[in-house]
């Protein structure tokens, strides 16, 4: 199997977890060097999140990071505070963003967007976790 094939069955595995929480989102993956690998909108996802998705694998793939766990520090007066306005709005502190590796090695960003942030960071966990499980 392809690295490409992994990639959609991750993609597939976060719009079932979509489904059936009832909500239509947008995967990104990215590989290591922040290039998009993958984009998948599901019908009846918001225009916005195609952007937002994109960000979040981006900065999970560069900072090798859940982006969750920059947000405290993006905020003012923290270590990273104008994180987005100083990398050209490439990166993003909001929650649904994760790297991953494949078996072959190769590492990814998945950004989720669509849901709220909470509903963001459980599709992608529940897209990983399946990857890592099979």
């Amino acid at each position: 199997m392809t690295s490409f094939d992994q990639l959609k069955i991750i993609a597939a595995h976060a719009e079932a977890e979509a489904a059936r929480m009832g909500l239509a989102v947008v995967v990104s993956i990215v590989d290591v060097h922040g290039n998009p690998a993958l984009l998948h909108r599901m019908t009846g996802a918001p225009m916005h999140s195609l952007e937002m998705a994109f960000r979040k694998a981006y900065t999970a793939a560069t900072f090798a990071v859940a982006t969750e766990e920059l947000t405290e520090k993006a905020q003012p007066g923290g270590p990273l505070f104008g994180l987005a306005v100083n990398s050209g709005s490439k990166l993003i502190a909001f929650g649904g963003g994760a790297p991953f590796t494949l078996e072959s090695g190769e590492r990814f960003g998945l950004g989720i967007s669509g849901g709220t942030t909470e509903e963001d960071i459980d599709i992608m966990r529940a897209a990983i976790r399946r990857q890592e499980d099979a």
